[in-house]
């Protein structure tokens, strides 16, 4: 699955480079996967981009998860 396009912007806004980000990305979707049974669907993109922004927070710790969803909202 690709990258999503808000990944950059999740990256700069978490003070963390876009490799870092992508990984963070990779391990979302790798856990998503097991909560989810499957990689399609709502619940598993859902699960998949809240994953992502917790993993980015948790590196980075400089924005707020509420900024990143609403912006997530808006795509």
């Amino acid at each position: 699955m690709q990258a999503p396009k808000i990944l950059p912007w999740v990256a700069r806004h978490a003070g963390i480079n876009e490799r870092d980000a992508l990984d963070a990305w990779r391990r979302a979707l790798s856990e998503a996967t097991v909560q989810a049974g499957r990689a399609s669907g709502a619940v598993f993109h859902r699960l998949a981009f809240d994953r992502f922004v917790a993993l980015a927070q948790a590196r980075g710790g400089l924005f707020s998860a509420g900024a990143v969803g609403a912006a997530a909202s808006l795509s």
